[in-house]
């Protein structure tokens, strides 16, 4: 990779990390997928099953993915001592913060909400750790263990890389040409297929081996791609392809999954959509936002902290909303806005003036 800065990754993540606002509002009303506040019935509607079950297909994938272009960068930057100790601090110090901090608040929520729990917080606060998988413990931050993980596992093989005479370099043009580029979806289905029935996960890593898989595969890639332009060219060229797969599968998967739940259809065609979701809005936002803006920089310096606080705001805010009569419509677009601007609020007062909270948050000055 050159040394110009490929701003479409940054915009990449900032939009990424914006809709796990919405994403895990409409979890509080579809009730598909692990949340801390739950409407009294789930709203079975298209609206809600799109939001959980369209971005659950690929949404993480994608972080996971320029993840994996991101440690490449920062290898060639720094030595691995260097970047071992970064990821650390970036990565490790702010899940140990959510675990003591933020989760009790939200796991008090859940028990409050779901579990009838009726003493107060600091009675609640030892139960957190008692019953860790009850109250989801690092919850949302599990992305910051298991990225901790692989990129301890990407050093070794950096280092592999970086003795031998490129052997990725061959692979790299191998999927250059034609329709090889689809190949790398074929493991992506197997480790679905064979995995995801019998592991479908809470995000435990240990015993969690489809997340772990799959998700690692698309960390390599990432890494892989910004070994060399091939990769991401062949993405390109194949892009309205991908845009065809990936929306069939998503059809399929959903329909599937609604009928068997999590069976080898619904995971095949989880394979095939989530590989063709990422590598078409690779593609896409290559080609449209490769460029700089104020509004990156902004979403680029704040997007950590709102990652690590919006699950506790947006679950108060429907804690509140959901003791109304308000339609779930209204409560959803009241707490999805809601959390952006108590956030805003809270970043510019609060988090960017505290030099605790910056650290945390992995705020520049």
């Amino acid at each position: 990779m050159n040394n110009n800065r490929e701003y479409y990754l940054d915009w990449i993540r900032v939009v990424v990390v914006l809709m796990l606002v919405p994403y895990h509002t409409a979890v509080s009303f579809s009730h598909i997928g692990k949340g801390y506040i739950y409407s009294p019935q789930p709203a079975d509607t298209i609206f809600y099953v799109l939001l959980s079950d369209f971005l659950n297909l690929w949404f993480m994938r994608m972080l996971f993915f320029i993840s994996g272009t991101a440690s490449l960068i920062a290898l060639n930057k720094r030595k691995e001592k260097e970047f071992m100790i970064n990821r650390l601090k970036r990565l490790l110090i702010p899940l140990i913060f959510v675990i003591l901090v933020i989760g009790p608040c939200s796991g008090y929520l859940l028990a409050i909400n779901q579990y009838g729990f009726t003493g107060s917080f600091l009675q609640f606060y030892p139960l957190f750790f008692i019953e860790p998988a009850k109250y989801l413990f690092w919850a949302h931050m599990w992305f910051c263990l298991y990225l901790l993980i692989f990129s301890f596992i990407i050093i070794p093989i950096h280092l592999l890389l970086k003795q031998k005479h490129d052997p990725l370099g061959n692979v790299s043009w191998f999927l250059s040409k034609g329709n090889h580029i689809l190949y790398p979806m074929v493991f992506i289905v197997l480790f679905e297929i064979l995995l995801r029935p019998k592991y479908p996960g809470y995000q435990s890593f240990w015993g969690d081996w489809a997340n772990v898989v799959v998700y690692f595969s698309f960390y390599f890639m990432g890494y892989f791609s910004g070994r060399d332009t091939c990769f991401i060219v062949a993405i390109h060229k194949k892009r309205i392809t991908f845009l065809a797969i990936a929306v069939v599968s998503t059809v399929l998967h959903i329909y599937f999954k609604r009928i068997y739940s999590i069976s080898t259809l619904s995971s095949a065609f989880w394979g095939t959509g989530a590989y063709s979701w990422v590598m078409f809005f690779l593609a896409h936002i290559r080609k449209y936002a490769n460029r700089d803006s104020r509004t990156l920089q902004y979403l680029s310096r704040s997007s950590f902290s709102l990652y690590i606080f919006h699950y506790f705001l947006l679950s108060l805010l429907n804690f509140v909303l959901l003791k109304t009569s308000l339609n779930h419509y209204f409560i959803w677009i009241i707490t999805t806005l809601g959390t952006y601007i108590v956030f805003y609020l809270l970043y510019e007062i609060i988090l960017k003036n505290v030099r605790v909270l910056r650290f945390i948050g992995g705020i520049k000055t």
